[in-house]
């Protein structure tokens, strides 16, 4: 039999250490998470690898993202213009272990898949970080481009947006214009550096992709090509070159978003089907616990997410972020209302 190790209560979870007996594997103890759940009378089981034949079976008594995550306050016009955002550790929510969930913009990780179903909360993946790091936009440390197809949900922030686009070919025109700058950068920092470092005057180029799949798939054949070829380059060389890609997606098959695979990091929000939570995480996620096809109609922004230096698929409740942060995001960020455009328009005005 499996001996306990021991045992560790927190707030909200029993932590219980197994060490395996000999022709038992990791896995076995995944594929009964769910059987394991049903026995302790808990909606949630993890089991984690802690090391060689010692795992970690967790049994979730209290759920800490049952209540919705509200994003960081808009910072004040007034306020001093200090950067102090770490674009590495940007505050996104909570975790279910009760910690604060931040990601990556900019370095190791930064490329982003969210997936998920109408209403899941896509957006609050997507607006939450952007409000934390509002000085850094300001600053102009980072500058933000946004693809939106369905021309609703950037739009409502359209004055941050330094590129946008709504149509298949003003896309290919943003993206073309941040592919000219990272080959303007190899050029500028081949040999001398290898990685840019982010400053105003080599600012984080972040891509807001809302609803990739519109242009990846659903669109004419000629210009989807054209989108997938230069969304695969910037994901395989723009990290080193401060560069980062946020893509967005409701149907998260191989035909729908072909360069999945280059995102680095994912996020499963709700999902209408089981086999759609490995398409975004991987190969047996769902039997580590990432049961994001259980995921309620009334837990918007609840998810898994996985990448790198996440050994198992963490569940995350992103910020929401109401309608009035969003046009104080834009006011603050535009010095009350000014943009200053790269592509796609003359932007807000005063």
């Amino acid at each position: 039999m499996p001996k306990v190790l021991g045992v560790r209560s927190g707030p909200s979870w029993d932590e219980v250490r197994v060490q395996l007996v000999a022709g038992q594997k990791p896995e076995d103890f995944d594929e009964a998470a769910r059987a394991l759940a049903s026995a302790r009378r808990v909606a949630r089981c993890q089991v984690r690898e802690l090391e060689p034949n010692v795992v970690s079976v967790d049994f979730q008594r209290r759920d800490l993202l049952g209540s919705v995550v509200h994003s960081l306050p808009v910072p004040d016009l007034l306020a001093a213009d200090a950067i102090g955002v770490d674009l590495r550790r940007v505050w996104s929510g909570h975790t279910e272990y009760g910690q604060d969930w931040r990601v990556p913009l900019s370095g190791s990780g930064a490329h982003c898949l969210t997936a998920g179903a109408s209403g899941a909360g896509k957006n609050s993946v997507m607006w939450c970080p952007l409000v934390s790091a509002a000085p850094a936009i300001r600053a102009g440390v980072v500058r933000v481009s946004g693809i939106d197809p369905k021309g609703m949900e950037l739009a409502y922030g359209r004055g941050i947006f330094a590129r946008y686009a709504v149509s298949g070919k003003d896309a290919i025109e943003v993206l073309d214009d941040l592919v000219g700058t990272m080959e303007a950068r190899k050029a500028e920092f081949a040999g001398r550096l290898r990685t840019v470092p982010i400053s105003a005057e080599h600012p984080l180029e972040l891509l807001e992709f809302d609803e990739i799949g519109a242009l990846t798939k659903y669109t004419d054949r000629k210009i989807r090509d054209q989108i997938v070829e230069r969304v695969a380059l910037l994901t395989t060389q723009g990290r080193a070159l401060g560069i980062t890609v946020r893509g967005y997606v409701q149907e998260p098959t191989k035909d729908t978003v072909p360069v999945r695979e280059l995102f680095t990091r994912r996020v499963c929000l709700r999902v209408t089907s089981k086999t759609h939570v490995g398409m975004v995480l991987g190969d047996g996620a769902y039997e580590r616990g990432a049961w994001a096809n259980r995921i309620g109609d009334s837990e918007a922004g609840v998810g898994y997410v996985w990448g790198e230096g996440i050994r198992e698929p963490l569940r995350i409740r992103a910020g929401w972020v109401g309608d009035d942060t969003v046009k104080a995001l834009e006011h603050y960020v535009t010095n009350g209302g000014v943009a200053r455009p790269v592509l796609g328009g003359e932007g807000v005005a005063a």
